[in-house]
């Protein structure tokens, strides 16, 4: 195997595939990069046996070939060089790395001990814009759960329906939903598939990524098998692969209550610089925050405060336009700081009914996309 290629051009490539890449495995070949150099192309792959990432790129092939590569040490060699032309050359069970003044040679495995990757070839599929699904992702995936002992709830629900498809998320104390268009025409809806939030994570800065504008103009195509063991997204020239989680996703609109009592507009920034204020006294009492709403007309106000021994409490208050009689409702602040930093409209609607029902916050313009909060119980 013999090939040239763009420093930056290869960097940019290692960088993307690396997202697959396990920081501890039993299995060395995990830390390994495939590369395959054929027909003026150059492909490079890695997999973490739950996602594979492919990219392949245009490069000078003067000798046809394929072996794996230590991908983060190569990563480090290469990111000291200057922008130049490198050369790639496998020598025995070596790769020599050159460039104008350096030369560096890796160690090599055995490309045929290096996993099949699964091929996605007839599915499902659904094209959708790039900086709607990075938005729709992060309004969702950190609602998922971290814990692995229920895996169901570390993953994301994709539904397809008539407007495109919805992405639902929940860890059991919070949800988020969110509504994505797609491009072109929608198949029959009714799907259901669960996609494991890390890797959704990583398709959102592979998008980001591959655009200044974060996702601005670039399209992807997601296509589930037809078993509904594995997703692919494709994206220019990257293709990344991760397996489904199996299992039924808990009936999520059960915990959303159908009408609230009270109703509120308020201002995302002052609101959560309230919550971040409060925050600052609650982080040795379980991280609460109390919000009480109160109605009184055109003087309706939200206060939020919080109290613990060790700081002490604070008490901070705003102006809101409000319906419905109001009360009292406490929330882990983290919770609330997560889900209105994803908002990105001027005010945003919270709305709630006793102290121990859940919280809706939603945008004022955009109803594609919701959260719901579960409070934590007061005590007198």
């Amino acid at each position: 195997m013999k090939f040239s290629i763009n420093q930056q051009v290869f960097l940019k490539s290692l960088s993307v595939v690396n997202r697959s890449l396990l920081s501890k495995s039993n299995l060395p070949i995990l830390a390994n990069v495939l590369i395959s150099a054929k027909g003026g192309k150059i492909e490079f792959v890695t997999t973490s046996l739950e996602t594979a990432t492919r990219v392949e790129i245009a490069g000078k092939v003067t000798e046809e070939g394929r072996t794996t590569l230590p991908s983060r040490a190569v990563n480090e060699f290469v990111s000291q060089l200057n922008e130049v032309e490198l050369s790639f050359e496998k020598l025995g069970e070596e790769v020599l790395i050159s460039a104008p003044g350096f030369k560096a040679r890796f160690a090599t495995m055995a490309a045929e001990e290096f996993p099949a990757i699964p091929k996605v070839d007839s599915g499902k599929q659904v094209e959708v814009v790039g900086q709607d699904f990075v938005e729709g992702i992060n309004k969702v995936v950190f609602c998922a759960a971290v814990d692995e002992s229920r895996p169901i709830l570390t993953g994301v629900l994709v539904e397809t329906n008539k407007k495109g498809f919805s992405m639902v998320a929940t860890d059991g104390f919070r949800l988020g939903f969110c509504q994505v268009k797609v491009e072109g025409q929608q198949e029959p809806g009714g799907l259901k598939f669960i996609i494991p939030a890390k890797a959704l994570s990583e398709i959102a800065k592979i998008i980001s990524e591959s655009n200044e504008e974060k996702g601005v103009g670039v399209k992807v195509k997601m296509m589930v098998s037809d078993n509904l063991s594995q997703v692919v997204f494709k994206i220019n020239n990257v293709e990344f692969t991760s397996r489904l989680i199996e299992g039924v996703f808990p009936n999520w609109e059960k915990l959303i209550p159908s009408t609230f009592s009270s109703k509120a507009k308020l201002n995302r920034g002052e609101f959560l610089r309230l919550i971040k204020i409060a925050s600052i006294f609650s982080r040795d009492s379980g991280n609460i925050v109390k919000l009480s709403l109160e109605n009184g007309g055109k003087t309706s106000k939200l206060s939020v405060n919080s109290t613990t021994a060790q700081v002490g409490s604070s008490e901070s208050e705003i102006p809101i336009a409000m319906d419905g009689k109001g009360g009292e409702i406490a929330f882990n602040y983290r919770y609330l700081i997560e889900a209105l930093t994803t908002i990105g409209e001027e005010d945003v609607n919270f709305e709630m009914n006793e102290s121990l029902n859940p919280g809706k916050i939603t945008g004022t313009t955009d109803d594609n996309f919701f959260h719901i909060i579960m409070p934590v119980r007061l005590q007198n």
